[in-house]
């Protein structure tokens, strides 16, 4: 997606900003920088600030430690969990005393290793946390199975009481999938193998990060830049053919050059999904990503035929996009370029911050304006790319801190959004530790994009009720588009790539370079039709996506995007109790599960016209734009 609004909008919505917003934004920059090659070059207010958590290395090193040396007390609870309600209470209070303690240790770690993955300290600051974790996953593996051994009756009882009350949800959604559970030595062994498991998502961010040396190309101005991952959406949003060309194929062409190390990196992650499901007695890997948030399988069924019955449109969408463009071929460098280039702006961030300040209060209230301020004031946003920064976007942190945010701010539209999107999580986030204690703030990934989600389509009609020339209204229209197709379409279309090479694996096939590049070629041409092309180089596309790293965390993001665009089309309705049943979905955090949670915010995901609706939306916007085009 690009930039599209004018200047003419965005003074529109500046004028309507109160100052005390436009002053929570950083001093205006003359001219903004949006890359730089070391991380010390960037200036301060645009780094987060993780001495929230740690004020120096020896501090973390204290705090490990004393994690350390506190982890052996688990075991006396061991074998004593029946006893009695206090032993049960005992044990879990100091099972996430100790979770918290390593939350703050491994996000510290990890934070900073993203942030420049070329730092050798950091990247061994980060090992010593994932050790840290498996050792805290064999000293709490006795738990789980031997809850489940507790009598019903007495743990009932138990549960009257307040100390064990306090953490029913976790002991029902123990309960719930006891089946799957095994002895307390096999989930020892299953907790030390956290460090191999999670090897193949570690190798791949070294390699992506810091190890490929990324192609250069000539840019707009005639310099040479590299096509690296973080500026991926930057590049191909220009309006030079040329450059979104050289960009990508130099980019595919990379991951191509290391498809094969790629290839074996994936299958490792894949085959170990595989194992992790039989040995947990689950049918598929699928299966146990679902149960994991106790969502049902026709919701995802669902998902997938809704695509697969629209599929028409989305060809329409590339039959119109290749006529606005005046191409004569579509590629996937034709995906993301705006179709009304006169529309086209630059966002600095401080313009950017603004824009999504006066969104937020207008909206959601002072409640959530006001947290997202904080964020800024405090340090939680890190904004520009640097050499060895991995690339995308997220939001993260620990209960006893705060949210973080990691951008990497190209100055298009699309960066706003972005920023709009992240603090959606960021704000979910924040209002879950709020209102929760631990156990029951951390929500699951099936509803972790709602409040994401939710934001960008809000944020879509609020900038489009702001202007009524139609060249302005079918630039945004476009934006939309894209955004539908990238984090709805798209997602499915990464769903169904996950559960065809899991589906391999779990038949015995391997997953090589060859074998990948086919199921993700074959389902660009069958998503975008006969008149879409395939380039050989983007084959690879599959490696450029970190997400599949988390299984089937794609099949979840889709899902939160109907689930954020229901929600979103009731704040539009005008319906005045709308905000506040959202804002109360996401204050409950991981208290309930992920589908009553949704249904807190007025959503019932079991209805297939909730998923249907989406496309119905896509239809008419593309309806919309092909009566606006020139």
């Amino acid at each position: 997606m690009k930039n599209l609004t004018t200047l003419a909008l965005l003074l529109f919505v500046l004028a309507s900003i109160p100052l005390p917003a436009l002053a929570e934004a950083p001093a205006k920059q003359t001219e903004e920088k949006l890359y730089y090659e070391t991380r010390d070059d960037v200036p301060e207010a645009y780094r987060w600030k993780l001495e929230d958590i740690f004020d120096s290395l020896d501090s973390w090193d204290t705090a490990a430690g004393a994690f350390e040396s506190k982890l052996p007390e688990l075991a006396r609870f061991k074998g004593k969990l029946a006893d009695s309600a206090d032993s049960l209470a005992s044990a879990l209070d100091l099972r996430y005393e100790l979770e918290r303690s390593l939350d703050d240790l491994y996000v510290y770690a990890s934070q900073w290793q993203t942030s420049d993955t070329r730092n050798a300290t950091a990247n061994q600051y980060q090992g010593r946390a994932q050790q840290l974790a498996a050792k805290f996953g064999q000293a709490t593996a006795f738990i789980a199975p031997e809850l489940t051994q507790i009598p019903d009756d007495r743990l009932q009882a138990y549960l009257k009481q307040e100390r064990v009350k306090v953490y029913s949800h976790v002991i029902a959604d123990i309960l719930r999938s006891r089946e799957h559970l095994r002895s307390d030595e096999v989930e020892q062994v299953l907790a030390a193998a956290s460090l191999l498991t999670g090897a193949p998502v570690g190798i791949y961010q070294g390699l992506v990060s810091a190890d490929i040396s990324w192609p250069e190309f000539k840019a707009e101005n005639g310099q040479q830049t590299r096509a690296i991952p973080a500026l991926f959406y930057t590049f191909m949003g220009s309006q030079d053919r040329r450059v979104r060309r050289d960009a990508a194929l130099a980019l595919f062409g990379s991951y191509d050059q290391f498809g094969h190390a790629l290839a074996k990196t994936y299958a490792a992650s894949v085959n170990k999904d595989v194992w992790l499901a039989k040995t947990r007695h689950y049918g598929s890997s699928l299966e146990m990503a679902l149960d994991q948030s106790n969502v049902p399988r026709g919701v995802v069924d669902n998902l997938v035929a809704t695509v697969h019955e629209n599929a028409d449109a989305v060809h329409d969408y590339v039959a119109l996009r290749k006529q606005l463009l005046g191409i004569e071929e579509f590629h996937i460098y034709d995906l993301y370029v705006s179709m009304v280039p006169e529309a086209e702006k630059r966002y600095r961030f401080d313009e950017g911050w603004a824009l999504a300040m006066s969104f937020w209060k207008e909206t959601y209230g002072n409640e959530y304006a006001g947290v997202a301020a904080k964020a800024l004031a405090d340090r939680w946003v890190d904004v520009y790319p640097n050499a060895g920064k991995q690339g995308g976007a997220y939001s993260w942190g620990s209960y006893n801190s705060h949210p973080y945010l990691f951008l990497n701010w190209g100055g298009t539209l699309e960066d706003v959004f972005t920023l709009v999107h992240e603090m959606g999580h960021s704000i979910h986030t924040y209002l879950a530790n709020e209102a929760n204690p631990s156990h029951d703030a951390n929500y699951g990934l099936f509803v972790a994009e709602v409040a994401s989600v939710a934001s960008e389509s809000l944020f879509f009609e609020w900038l489009y009720e702001r202007t009524s020339d139609p060249t302005e209204r079918l630039s945004l229209l476009n934006l939309r588009m894209n955004n539908i197709t990238g984090t709805f379409l798209r997602q499915i279309f990464f769903h169904e790539f996950e559960a065809s090479a899991h589906a391999a694996a779990e038949a015995g096939q391997a997953l090589t370079k060859d074998a990948l590049g086919k199921i993700w070629g074959d389902l660009w041409l069958a998503y975008y039709g006969d008149g879409a092309t395939l380039d050989e180089e983007y084959r690879a596309g599959w490696a450029r996506i970190p997400h599949f790293y988390r299984s089937f965390y794609v099949l979840k993001y889709a899902t939160s995007f109907a689930a954020g665009e229901a929600i979103a089309s009731r704040v539009r309705s005008g319906d005045k109790s709308a905000v506040q049943d959202y804002l109360a979905a996401l204050k409950l955090g991981g208290s309930v599960y992920p589908m009553d949670a949704i249904k807190r915010a007025g959503v019932d995901l079991n209805d297939p016209k909730v998923i249907r609706a989406v496309m119905d939306r896509y239809r008419e916007i593309l309806d919309e734009m092909k009566k606006l085009r020139p």
